[in-house]
């Protein structure tokens, strides 16, 4: 079918969130003379992932997550730095790093001239905008709905009517949801009871019961939808 809406994830769909944190660690890192290793990169990468999970669920809100994993990341490591301190420092560096994926940009305008455009996002209000601006990508999306901002987090079906709201658009057979996360993206669009796309360039298994109408293995497969 040709769809009418589409909403994006932003992080892992159209940007490249683990080079973007990586170099974040690096450049935070640098500030107090430490290198960045594989061990401290692999420890982030975990204690990061389980925490935005947690977010997920509502069990931890995004003022204590921002903290929290370098408190968890320098108590793991034997680090003296202030974790709030290292938590700034990322921030400002983490909304200024990394890349888009190739053929992001095209496909945004590309689905553009046929369909309202939506963004919602699971991150932090200073991050987000600062990659919004820092990339130009403000210009692609008719609605942006950023967790840290808003309130609102995927999965929850509130930030999904939001959005609409924004769009004023009222029909949820013809919207789509686009994301790389099952748990947050997938549940989410399923929740609110709307059509989702599974962005899969790893060529993930599925290994749960969340299913995605869709699934895909590159942006320009998504073009084809719309």
């Amino acid at each position: 079918m040709s769809y009418e809406v589409a909403l994006f994830d932003l992080d892992s769909t159209l940007f490249d969130s683990a080079l973007s944190e990586k170099l974040a660690l690096e450049a935070s890192f640098e500030r107090y003379a430490i290198s960045l290793t594989d061990e401290f990169l692999t420890q982030y990468k975990i204690i990061n992932t389980q925490l935005w999970l947690d977010f997920e669920q509502g069990t931890i809100s995004l003022d204590q997550l921002r903290v929290e994993r370098f408190s968890r990341l320098c108590q793991k490591l034997n680090l003296t730095i202030p974790p709030h301190k290292l938590a700034d420092l990322y921030e400002s560096n983490l909304g200024i790093s990394g890349k888009l994926y190739a053929g992001a940009t095209e496909l945004l305008a590309l689905i553009k001239q046929t369909a309202k455009t939506g963004l919602i996002t699971n991150g932090l209000e200073s991050v987000q905008k600062a990659r919004l601006r820092h990339f130009n990508l403000y210009q692609y999306f008719d609605a942006i709905l950023i967790s840290g901002e808003c309130g609102l987090a995927k999965p929850d079906p509130a930030i999904f009517q939001s959005s609409l709201d924004l769009l004023n658009h009222e029909h949820v057979d013809s919207v789509l949801m686009i994301g790389d996360s099952l748990s947050s993206d997938i549940a989410g669009a399923n929740n609110f009871g709307i059509d989702s796309c599974w962005y899969n360039p790893k060529r993930l298994k599925l290994q749960s019961n969340i299913s995605p109408t869709f699934t895909v293995y590159s942006l320009q497969e998504i073009a084809n939808l719309f």
